[in-house]
């Protein structure tokens, strides 16, 4: 049995914001500032026993035999042109602070929207794709001609790795006249997808925090970039740290809105419809498996 439209998780977030673009940007904002400096503590700490190395990718990595076990059900949005270059730079200053950092290959790249089915078994993720199939061509439609607007890119990371991390717009100005900001929000894309998904008896996953938005840009396969003879190196995770953050003010200088200035399109993502949506099955969780046709009849 799906769930009551009175359980989305979104709903109340939007309600307790009067569904203002300004005050939600600022909740994404304050929650990604809190989070990174969350994992800065954590890092910098005395106590900290070193990154949290991907054993699943390493394997992959090692053993092209090797078979992921989590499959899943997920709709992405894929990046543009545009943001896939700031990721690329980002990729290749970590690159130039971490060597031995595995990076999410370019045509790998996405956010995941709202997650349907995590880790569950090929079996269960043929029967749930069954069960998804009637949401595919509304998924299609549900934008109803709005663009939902991403702005101030800024990486987010924490043990496991780092993500390039993004906001909903609310005043910004833009270089494109054909690019609008409405009060529609990519928090209000998540509700409404989540809506669907209880509509059609397809219960959605609630791990993925409400104002999660981001791109997983590279993934830790080894110690050895943060560590000296084996153990955890303070001295290290802080260059790491520092380096981290001088990505961060170039990304907020070059592409952030700043006074008496229209920020560059270049520095926002626009989410438009079906061709910036994937609905994405299989073993998904490095950028692999396959697409759901949204025209699917169910």
């Amino acid at each position: 049995m799906s769930r009551p439209a009175s359980l989305n998780p979104y709903d109340k977030i939007i309600d307790s914001l009067a569904g203002n673009p300004t005050r939600i940007q600022a909740l994404f904002e304050e929650e990604r500032n809190d989070r990174n400096n969350e994992a800065k503590e954590k890092l910098l700490g005395e106590e900290f026993q070193g990154v949290n190395v991907d054993e699943i990718l390493v394997n992959t990595l090692k053993n092209p035999k090797y078979q992921d076990p989590r499959n899943c059900l997920c709709i992405w949005a894929r990046p543009s042109f545009q943001v896939k270059d700031i990721a690329l730079q980002c990729q290749l200053m970590l690159k130039r602070l971490s060597p031995n950092l595995w990076l999410t290959p370019q045509d790998c790249l996405h956010m995941t929207v709202i997650v349907v089915a995590l880790s569950i078994t090929p079996k269960e993720l043929v029967d749930k794709t069954i069960k998804f199939k009637p949401c595919l061509k509304k998924l299609a439609s549900i934008f109803h001609g709005q663009q939902i607007r991403l702005v101030k890119p800024k990486l987010s990371f924490n043990e496991g790795g780092v993500a390039l991390s993004f906001v909903p717009a609310a005043d910004e100005e833009t270089q494109d006249s054909r690019t609008k900001t409405t009060d529609y929000t990519y928090l209000h894309l998540r509700r409404d997808i989540f809506a669907l998904c209880s509509e059609k008896g397809v219960d959605a996953e609630t791990q993925k925090g409400a104002t999660a938005c981001h791109i997983t840009l590279a993934r830790f396969i080894t110690q050895e970039d943060h560590s000296r003879n084996g153990n955890p190196s303070q001295e290290a995770m802080a260059f790491w740290v520092t380096g981290i953050e001088e990505i961060n003010e170039m990304l907020a200088q070059k592409y952030w809105p700043h006074e008496g200035s229209v920020p560059p399109d270049s520095g926002s993502w626009v989410i438009d419809g079906r061709r910036s949506l994937d609905i994405r099955a299989g073993t998904i969780w490095y950028g692999g498996g396959q697409s759901l046709d949204l025209e699917s009849e169910p």
